[in-house]
């Protein structure tokens, strides 16, 4: 069943019935691909094989939908598609071979730009192998009116994605391997609790904050996702480092204390996540070892004579949270 888009209904509502009108006339073109594809599985295999390009804007290169701002080529089929005609083909040609699943179209604001893509039952099809499942999944979720879902994997995994985008726009030298080095040891981590390297924490924390900014764009409710999903990262590390620690070593007042791994790590964590993360989950273990806020101005000045500083756990910010997010918003 052709539905109503998921978004942007100005635009792809008049899209939409285009291809409406091409499936209730069984239009020859879109009749003979249907033959030629047992499945929907089969159809978005072989639209996934046809050549981009792109639609530059150019005023005769058309037909146009006039209702999009900017207008948008629309030719079904098309021997070289952009993905407005990819999305409009699948739906006319997926209508015509099963009929029941619940189709619309939809447009979000990805890292290679604003991308137009089927929706087939809530998911989305993959026509351009330019995005990935998860990307488009998250972003449905973070658009969507009501309560939001989120698998923790597709949070990493479309957190990632947005730190790629960072990386890129800032043209930072080798930032997708870097990015990629830190996703792989956060799923480490989650799946199998795996202690990473310093320098793998610091990668962390660096891809929540490039993920951070560029999640911006998307509006409130994906910024907050990644820092929900970097709040808990924080929250994991915290904890199976706390598991493999057990020497201390610094002496305050008489008492031995040694500042573990993990105080360096997230200490690097918190100079990079712009809520701070780190420093919340730190400034809760050392809480945790004994060492109260009376005591911070000590291991403060322990850290320097060592060359170290705590810089913002000793006076960290107030942490934001969905109640100070809300209230925000409402003023």
């Amino acid at each position: 069943m052709i539905a109503l888009p998921f978004n942007d209904l100005r635009c792809l509502g008049s899209i939409t019935e285009v291809v409406a009108e091409l499936v209730k006339n069984q239009d020859p073109l879109i009749a003979e691909i249907a033959e030629k594809h047992p499945t929907t599985e089969s159809l978005a295999a072989w639209i996934r094989t046809l050549p981009q390009r792109d639609d530059d804007g150019a005023k005769h290169d058309g037909p146009k939908v006039e209702a999009c701002e900017p207008p948008q080529r629309l030719r079904i089929p098309a021997p070289d598609p952009n993905c407005v005609e990819r999305s409009a083909l699948y739906i006319a040609v997926a209508e015509l071979i099963d009929p029941e699943p619940n189709r619309q179209l939809a447009t979000l604001d990805t890292p290679i730009g604003l991308h137009t893509f089927p929706i087939e039952n809530g998911a989305p099809v993959i026509l351009d192998p330019r995005v990935t499942r998860n990307g488009l999944s998250c972003g449905v979720a973070m658009t969507a009116p009501g309560p939001v879902v989120v698998d923790a994997h597709d949070a990493i995994e479309w957190s990632a994605r947005l730190a790629e985008d960072g990386a890129g726009t800032a043209h930072v030298r080798n930032g997708a391997s870097r990015v990629r080095r830190a996703r792989n040891a956060v799923m480490r981590l989650v799946d199998e609790g795996a202690v990473p390297a310093p320098s793998e924490v610091d990668a962390m924390g660096w891809m929540f904050a490039l993920a951070e900014q560029a999640a911006r764009r998307y509006g409130l409710r994906a910024l907050s996702m990644v820092r929900t999903t970097a709040h808990a990262i924080g929250e994991v590390l915290d904890e199976v480092l706390a598991r493999t620690q057990r020497n201390f070593a610094l002496e305050i007042g008489g008492l031995r204390l040694e500042p573990p791994p993990f105080v360096s790590a997230l200490a690097s964590v918190a100079g990079r996540v712009g809520l701070d993360i780190g420093a919340a989950a730190l400034r809760s273990k050392l809480g945790a070892l004994g060492i109260g806020a009376d005591m911070f101005g000590l291991v403060e000045e322990e850290l320097n004579r060592e060359g170290l500083s705590m810089g913002v756990l000793a006076h960290p910010p107030k942490l934001t949270t969905f109640a100070t997010i809300a209230s925000n918003k409402a003023a």
